[in-house]
């Protein structure tokens, strides 16, 4: 059953809710556990390529998540695999905040089994305007930039060059705000795009065409609609967080009758066990408030296996913070669209499907039955005359 919405703010806080889902969750687990991967990769092959011999220290005092630092910086390859990891850990998570925006779309009609497969392939026939619309939007900077910097060369001409530069200041000017908004669109489309694509299976240019009337036509509505969505995520986050340390503390007490001691809290270090150098002396997330913390920590294999299966439950509260986010930038577009066009894209959604399946299997109404049977024979009979 299509859940009601009411198209303004009051729908955003239900982002903490339809974010709490096992698929969604699943979805970005994956996708942080790849782009982690990616990470450990691209960094320690910039650290070959900077200093080959120094590679083992840097494994030792980096472990599973690596830092840049020191020598790694003098090294052009090294720098722009970094950039290349950064790259694709952003396609990585942006496809995957498109699967879950789809999976939150069709769970807002009703469709509570909506699998992450059929995400997956929503998003293998839908990714194209999610890379493309940003990048359209960076090329347009980028021809804005070689502009000015060809104008900036025309005015070093002697007597004329000032003189013309002087005269296209205005339309500059103007082509500069222009810019401006651009960048301000580059900056959202990150988050926006994949809720467009995911409730419209638009393509590039409606994305974009989507993207600069939401910011244009409802700015404080979309700045407020965030707002409140990120005091939602922050409000959800803590509680999960709560919930998180409580069940540390239950499976420390209730593990510890039996075996006499808990490997609960090397649980809870995990990862600054495996990333010393990124974390540091970090709290931990999955203990949050401490509540297991002062235990001795495991050693060996058995502590290393409990580091590990800390820091998956690290990756999966991470997880649902961005599972919310996805969850509340499809709302905001949703309350957005509706608010700009008076356009319900749920209802639009409900009727293409219903226009498919009476082109494929014939409609459900018998009024129209009858009426295509009577025209049937109609034609008939006058194909007999």
């Amino acid at each position: 059953m299509m859940k009601k919405l009411h198209f303004d703010i009051r729908d955003i806080p239900a982002c903490a809710r339809l974010g709490l889902s096992a698929r969604k969750i699943w979805i970005f687990f994956k996708a942080l556990l790849l782009s982690w991967m990616v990470w450990d990769l691209l960094v320690y092959l910039g650290f070959l390529a900077a200093d080959p011999g120094g590679l083992g220290s840097r494994i030792g005092s980096g472990r599973l998540l690596p830092l840049p630092s020191g020598i790694f910086w003098q090294s052009w390859q090294a720098v722009a695999l970094l950039a290349l990891a950064g790259l694709f850990i952003l396609a990585i998570l942006m496809v995957a905040s498109l699967k879950v925006c789809r999976v939150t779309f069709e769970q807002i009609r009703g469709d509570d089994f909506y699998s992450g497969r059929d995400a997956a392939e929503f998003a293998r026939g839908n990714y194209k305007p999610v890379f493309a619309t940003p990048l359209a939007i960076l090329a347009g900077l980028l021809i804005a930039v070689a502009a000015f910097a060809l104008l900036g060369l025309i005015g070093r001409i002697p007597s004329a060059g000032p003189f013309g530069v002087a005269l296209l200041s205005v339309p500059c000017w103007g082509a500069s705000l222009l810019a401006v908004l651009a960048a301000i669109a580059l900056a959202v489309s990150f988050c926006l795009t994949p809720p467009i694509v995911a409730c419209t299976r638009g393509d590039t240019f409606e994305t974009i065409f989507e993207l600069f009337s939401s910011l244009t036509a409802q700015p404080w509505r979309l700045a407020l609609y965030t707002l409140a969505s990120l005091v939602t995520r922050v409000l959800g986050f803590a509680v999960f967080l709560a919930f998180s340390s409580a069940a540390m503390l239950f499976y420390s007490r209730a593990l510890a009758i039996g075996l006499g001691g808990s490997p609960a809290s090397t649980l809870a270090a995990g990862l600054q066990t495996l990333a010393p150098e990124a974390v540091g002396s970090f709290s931990s997330l999955s203990d949050a408030f401490g509540l297991v913390a002062g235990a001795p920590l495991w050693t060996g294999a058995a502590g290393a296996l409990a580091a590990v299966s800390g820091v998956i439950v690290t990756l999966v509260l991470v997880s649902y913070w961005f599972s919310m986010g996805s969850s509340a930038w499809t709302l905001v577009y949703l309350a957005v669209r509706h608010r700009k066009d008076g356009e319900d894209l749920l209802q639009r959604a409900e009727d293409e499907d219903r226009r498919a399946f009476e082109k494929k299997y014939g409609s459900a109404d018998e009024s129209k039955r009858s009426g295509q049977a009577a025209c049937a024979e109609e034609r008939e009979g006058s194909a007999g005359s």
